[in-house]
């Protein structure tokens, strides 16, 4: 039987390591702060107490640090310090929602030094990588080296097309439907 967290006492360590699985999944994808989900999958309100519990445990912001922000993966294909600033932004917004929330000073020192030194301004620049995942463990991964911009010296720019993802999304949940072509 999974144990209660004794920092939050509002989930599972399983809950705990589900959580910051996806946030890890979504920020290595860039996936834009408007469609980020912050709390559990299979949880129609992330607005409850319990969502807002979990995600301001100093257990997970000390997980957000250590395997999101300074994974080996995320040091090695960073995706742009502009989102990281934005994504760190609302993840310290999500926390001071908890009626008695401690902020990580690593979090908060990390976040300051590096918010003073990004511009945040509405048009992103310059190359970035993302990466998106092929199995539940973040293991396979396909990695990609984009333009932050959709025109670039006058043409489409080098980012990755939604259509592509679709078809690429299409072809792993039907399988039999490329088996025979080379």
């Amino acid at each position: 039987m999974d144990q209660l967290c004794v920092e939050c006492k509002s989930a599972t360590y399983h809950q705990h390591d589900a959580l910051i699985s996806s946030l890890r999944k979504q920020f290595w994808q860039m996936v834009p702060m408007r469609f980020f989900i912050w709390g559990a999958w299979d949880s129609t309100d992330l607005e409850r107490d319990e969502n807002i519990r979990l995600i301001s445990c100093m257990r997970i912001q000390g997980e957000v640090m250590k395997t999101i922000i300074f994974h080996e993966h995320t040091i090695q294909f960073n995706p742009s310090n502009r989102y990281v600033v934005l994504f760190l932004k609302h993840f310290i917004e999500k926390v001071e929602r908890a009626p008695d929330y401690n902020l990580d000073d690593e979090l908060m020192e990390f976040y300051v030094g590096l918010a003073s030194t990004t511009e945040i301004g509405y048009a992103p620049s310059g190359m970035c990588f993302k990466t998106y995942a092929l199995d539940r463990e973040q293991y396979l991964r396909v990695v990609l080296k984009e333009e932050q911009t959709t025109i670039s010296q006058g043409t489409t720019g080098l980012v990755t097309w939604e259509a592509g993802l679709r078809l690429a999304d299409f072809f792993v949940e039907n399988p039999g439907m490329r088996s025979n072509y080379h």
